[in-house]
């Protein structure tokens, strides 16, 4: 294997191709840094740091950006690129002549016949972002002096910064060290660099984000910068500015932060099979963040936070099919004191606030990740492994009999042993798109889905009982039983041929969805073989692309495009849009319904990790060719799917 993730020069070059194409560097402390190949900022979001001052939650942008110049035998040349209105300024992706990801981003470029290397990197565990550059090749005198400005605001990451009267103007300085603080609530930023600082607090004004606009937002802002940093390039010493929230204390070896990450890094990705692997490994690791003394799943970059129904869904992926058990064992221990009256959260919220309790399929997620977990330790448990089921188990309890009793949100057990769920205003399943009061895809009732997961885990509840509680693990057996029969006689719709997506006393909804491939997948098949090849088939016709599945067919109601403003947006969110974690679920229902799996069902993936998401697989695509990449460009559930697949299917 080789390792790097290497993007064309052609493309890392091209304005248009380069600026759609973003990397991402994490520290697992919820931080990031994010941008674009060609430097030019396209979101709000992009950044050098975005800290979470609580980790992992409560992120600022307090570095955006560096305006980088360097001078070559008396010559100036601006490295550096930025959208503003009508003009592109300066034009700095013109010098690149490759990027890379190895293990982090690396540009390399080229001015006349001075060659230079940048790149970028986060410490994990460390609140800082490193950026060095080194001469790799020069010309004439072999004399070149690099200037750095760095482009600050101190606003929540969410927001926008504008030119005012309150901003602090002055940073103090010292010998290799600048303390920035543009306003009093704003965490201290301090930037360590090798070079020597000269004051030239200005504002620039008007930067423009590209990737906003496209999705109907504001996209206008002013940056503010203190001044300048002078470093010296040469080819045997890195020139080094750090941006960090860590208060002076001892020096900081970017040789040894280098060496402790690549190390690290390399240890991530062992037991790869394929450079495939390699990259899905690293991609995966980048959403596993702390938050207090477990671990928990960042749902994508730049915008979500820790999610309940995506952290247990991606779980399988990222733990059991990476063989990081310990990781595992912590998310399942992160959320179980957070079970109430049979829920978990479905949210933890970005900041200050309660946690949102809004999901049916989140908690029954966690019961079934559980029991995955449990399957996952093989043999005999040891000591500490049966003492981690022994903390969980109340929490799947709780949340069996909270659905069994009957909960908040009208989530409870009819008569005929299935789940219904029905809270006015809320869309409770993972279809939870919803603009101001407007629902977009209202499933109150009975979603198919959501049968098959209370299956699940009631057969998952049973096994896990087993030894603890014997006449427990009976009756969810018994109760699992009467579910499976009741969703045979109510969910086959002989008209279409598949499967209703909800059922809601009289009213049956036989929209053609991907949801009805988990009574098919997630255990063994909830309708007999002949109906279940024929769901199959007709999902394999109408959802199956090349990047996932549809989330409708191709009806009156389907949206092939998934953009404009956030109406236009969320209004396709699930009604045609395609999710690429979708292929998981269909690769358990082709096996559990054909014994085998298609042999191509992650190429068109692969592909992605080079596109606009480098090293990474996004959220969503356009339901229509070319299917082009939206929403995040870096989703943990689709990267964990993607793994899971590789690791079960030896795809």
């Amino acid at each position: 294997m080789t390792g790097a993730l290497i993007v064309p020069s052609a493309i890392a070059s091209d304005l248009e191709a380069g600026s759609r194409r973003e990397w991402l560097e994490t520290n697992g402390l919820g931080s990031f840094a994010m941008g674009t190949i060609s430097g030019a900022a396209t979101r709000r979001y992009h950044a050098i740091l975005c800290a979470a001052t609580r980790p992992p939650s409560s992120r600022m942008v307090l570095v955006n950006s560096l305006a980088e110049t360097v001078v070559v035998d008396g010559s100036a040349f601006e490295l550096s690129t930025n959208f503003y209105p009508g003009v592109v300024h300066p034009e700095g992706y013109r010098a690149i002549i490759g990027f890379r990801l190895d293990p982090w981003p690396i540009w390399t470029m080229r001015i006349g016949g001075t060659v230079i290397e940048r790149s970028i990197f986060m410490p994990h565990g460390r609140q800082m972002t490193v950026v060095t550059w080194r001469l790799v090749e020069s010309a004439g005198s072999g004399r070149a002096r690099l200037f750095v400005k760095p482009m600050i605001s101190g606003r929540d990451y969410h927001g926008l910064h504008h030119e005012n009267d309150r901003l602090e103007r002055h940073s103090e300085a010292g010998e290799g060290l600048v303390v920035l603080r543009p306003y009093p609530e704003v965490p201290a930023t301090y930037l360590h660099h090798n070079g020597m600082f000269l004051a030239k607090p200005d504002w620039y004004r008007h930067f423009e984000y590209p990737a906003e606009r496209e999705r109907g937002l504001e996209f206008d802002e002013d940056l503010f910068t203190p001044g300048e940093v002078q470093l010296d390039l040469v080819t045997d010493t890195d020139a080094v500015v750090i941006f960090s929230l860590e208060p002076p204390g001892e020096a900081l070896r970017v040789s040894e932060l280098r060496h402790a990450e690549r190390e690290r890094r390399s240890a991530l990705s062992a037991g790869a099979n394929s450079d495939v692997e390699h990259t899905l490994r690293l991609a995966a690791e980048k959403f596993v963040v702390r938050r207090g003394e477990h671990r928990t799943i960042v749902a994508g970059y730049p915008w979500f936070t820790d999610w309940g129904r995506d952290t247990f869904i991606a779980l399988p992926g990222l733990s059991l099919a990476t063989g990081w058990m310990q990781l595992g064992r912590e998310l399942l221990l992160a959320w179980a004191p957070h079970v109430q009256g049979g829920l978990i959260p479905n949210r933890f919220p970005d900041g200050p606030g309660a946690l949102e309790y809004n999901s049916v399929d989140a908690p029954l997620w966690y019961v079934v990740a559980a029991d995955r977990w449990v399957k996952a330790c093989k043999g005999p448990l040891g000591d500490e492994d049966a003492a981690t089921v022994a903390r969980l188990l109340p929490a799947v309890r709780a949340i069996i009999d909270g659905y069994l009793d009957g909960t908040q949100l009208g989530i409870g057990v009819d008569d005929d042993g299935l789940v219904h769920a029905a809270a006015a205003g809320c869309a409770l399943t993972w279809m939870d798109a919803k603009v101001g009061d407007w629902v977009v895809t209202p499933r109150q009732g009975k979603p198919v889905e959501i049968q098959a997961l209370w299956v699940a885990a009631l057969e998952a509840g049973a096994r896990l009982f087993t030894t603890d509680d014997v006449e427990y693990a009976r009756e969810l057996q018994e109760r699992a039983a009467w579910a499976r029969s009741s969703f045979a006689a109510t969910f086959w719709d002989e008209q279409h041929g598949w499967l209703y997506d909800v059922v809601d006393g009289p009213r049956r909804d036989s929209t053609l969805r991907p949801n009805q491939l988990y009574a098919l997948g997630l255990t063994a098949p909830l309708i007999d073989a002949e109906r279940a090849e024929r769901v199959l088939a007709v999902c394999e016709r109408e959802l199956v692309t090349p990047v996932g599945l549809r989330t409708r067919a191709r009806d009156e109601g389907y949206r092939g495009r998934s953009a404009g403003d956030v109406r236009a947006r969320d209004g396709a969110y699930h009604q045609g849009t395609i999710w690429p974690f979708l292929l998981g679920i269909y690769a358990d229902a082709c096996h559990r319904v054909r014994g085998r799996v298609p042999a191509g069902l992650l190429d068109g993936l692969r592909a992605h990790l080079a596109g606009p998401g480098v090293g990474q697989l996004a959220e969503i695509f356009d339901g229509e060719p070319p299917h082009e990449a939206r929403g995040c460009p870096a989703q943990a559930w689709s990267v964990a799917e993607a793994l899971r697949i590789i690791a079960t299917y030896g795809l």
